[in-house]
C-alpha cells in the first residue's frame, strides 16, 4: 500500500494556486454562512459585501503580504467597531491567514509598518461608536502582540534551518575532502606498484643491452631516474595523507574479493544474493579497487538503515564497462535520501574518479538502489 501511496505523499501543490484555492474555497463558505445563518440583515449585507475582500487576502497573501495583511486586519477592525465582532468562522480563518502571510513573508520594515497599521485599526475601533467599543483597545493589543510572537518564532525557526544547512554543507565539504584522501592513499599502492614495474624493467633492458646502443641506454636511463623520482614524490605526498589506520599496508581489495565481503555481511544478518554475469577477466587495479568499495558501502549502508531486509548484488562484465547494481527491499529510516550521507559521496567520488555514472534513489517497488557503471579502456 504504502509504494502506491508514494506518488501522492511527493505531489506538491504549488503554493500560489494553493492560496488561490484556499481564498476561493473560504468564499464559498462565507457566503453560504451569511445566507444560510441568523442574523440581523443590514450585518449579513456588511459581512457578504465586506467579507470577500478578506477572504480576497489570502490569494495574494505570498506575493504581497504586507498588503494583505493590512487590509485583512483594517477590514475586520471596521466591521468590529461598528457591527460587532465577525461571527463568520470562515471570515475569521480568512483573517488569520492574512495575518500570517504578514508576520512571516513581509520584510522587517514592511512588517513594522503593517503591524503598526493593524494595531493602529483595533485601537481606533476602540473609541468608535459601537458595541464593541470597549473591546478595541484588547483586540489591537492582542493582535500586536500574536504578530510579534509569530514573527519571532519562524524567524527563530528560519535561523535554525539556516544554520542546519550549513553545518551540512560543511559536513558534505568534509566528507569529500576525506573520501578524497582515503581514495588517494588507496591508490597510491596501485600506481606504485605499475611505476616501479616500470623502473624495474627499464632498469633491467638497460643492463643487458649492448655497449653499442648508447642512445638506448640514455633512454632507458632518463625512464628509471623518472620512474624513482615519481615514486619518490608519490611516497611524499602519501605521508601527508596518511591516517593512523592499522591496515594502511594491508593489499587493496578487488572483486575477487566480494564473495567474502558478501559472506562477511550475511553473518552480520542481512541475507545477499550475489550474481557475477559476463566472463570475469582482469581490470585496471583501481577500477576493481572502486567496484569493490562501492560495493562495501552499498552494503553496509544497507545493514545499517534496511532494518528486516534482503539485498541481492550483481555485477556485470561488458565489453567496455563494468556495471553494478546492489538492491535492497528494506523498509529504512529515511537516511539515505539522494544526495545525502557519507557513504553515496564516498560512492560518488569513487565513480566521478573514471568518469562512469552514478544512481542511488529509492526503489519504487520499496527498498533502495544503487546502481554504477565504469568504463573501461
Amino acid at each position: 500500500m504504502r509504494p502506491r501511496l508514494e506518488p501522492l505523499l511527493r505531489l506538491r501543490l504549488d503554493p500560489l494556486k494553493l492560496d488561490w484555492l484556499v481564498a476561493a474555497l473560504l468564499t464559498l463558505i462565507l457566503e453560504l454562512e451569511v445566507w444560510l445563518g441568523s442574523g440581523a440583515a443590514h450585518e449579513r449585507l456588511v459581512t457578504a459585501l465586506l467579507g470577500p475582500l478578506v477572504t480576497a487576502a489570502v490569494a495574494v497573501r505570498r506575493l504581497y503580504p504586507t498588503i494583505a495583511g493590512v487590509s485583512a486586519g483594517v477590514l475586520v477592525a471596521v466591521v468590529a467597531a461598528f457591527w460587532g465582532p465577525p461571527q463568520v468562522i470562515s471570515q475569521a480563518i480568512a483573517w488569520l491567514c492574512a495575518l500570517y502571510g504578514l508576520a512571516v513573508w513581509a520584510s522587517p520594515r514592511r512588517f513594522a509598518v503593517g503591524a503598526a497599521a493593524v494595531a493602529v485599526a483595533g485601537f481606533a475601533s476602540g473609541v468608535a461608536v459601537g458595541p464593541s467599543a470597549s473591546n478595541g483597545v484588547p483586540w489591537g493589543l492582542g493582535t500586536l502582540v500574536a504578530l510579534l510572537i509569530v514573527r519571532r518564532i519562524v524567524w527563530d525557526r528560519e535561523q535554525r534551518a539556516e544554520i542546519a544547512e550549513r553545518e551540512r554543507d560543511v559536513a558534505g565539504r568534509e566528507a569529500v575532502v576525506e573520501e578524497r584522501a582515503r581514495i588517494a592513499r588507496e591508490l597510491h599502492d596501485v600506481i606504485a606498484h605499475n611505476v616501479s614495474m616500470i623502473v624495474v624493467q627499464a632498469g633491467a633492458e638497460r643492463r643487458v643491452l649492448a655497449d653499442g646502443s648508447a642512445s638506448t641506454h640514455e633512454v632507458l636511463q632518463t625512464i628509471e631516474q623518472i620512474g624513482r623520482s615519481a615514486l619518490t614524490e608519490m611516497r611524499r605526498l602519501l605521508g601527508m595523507l596518511r591516517s593512523d589506520d592499522d591496515n594502511a599496508l594491508a593489499p587493496q581489495p578487488g572483486l575477487e574479493d566480494v564473495a567474502r565481503l558478501v559472506t562477511q555481511v550475511r553473518e552480520a544478518g542481512l541475507p545477499v544474493d550475489l550474481r557475477i554475469d559476463g566472463e570475469r577477466r582482469e581490470l585496471p587495479v583501481g577500477i576493481e579497487l572502486s567496484a569493490y568499495r562501492i560495493v562495501q558501502e552499498a552494503l553496509t549502508n544497507a545493514l545499517k538503515h534496511a532494518g528486516e531486509a534482503h539485498a541481492a548484488v550483481r555485477i556485470r562484465y561488458g565489453d567496455d564497462s563494468l556495471e553494478l547494481e546492489i538492491i535492497d527491499d528494506g523498509a529504512g529510516d529515511g537516511s539515505r535520501a539522494v544526495g545525502g550521507g557519507h557513504g553515496l559521496v564516498g560512492m560518488r567520488e569513487r565513480v566521478a574518479l573514471y568518469g562512469g555514472r552514478f544512481d542511488a534513489s529509492r526503489n519504487p517497488a520499496g527498498g533502495f538502489v544503487v546502481r554504477v557503471k565504469l568504463p573501461i579502456a
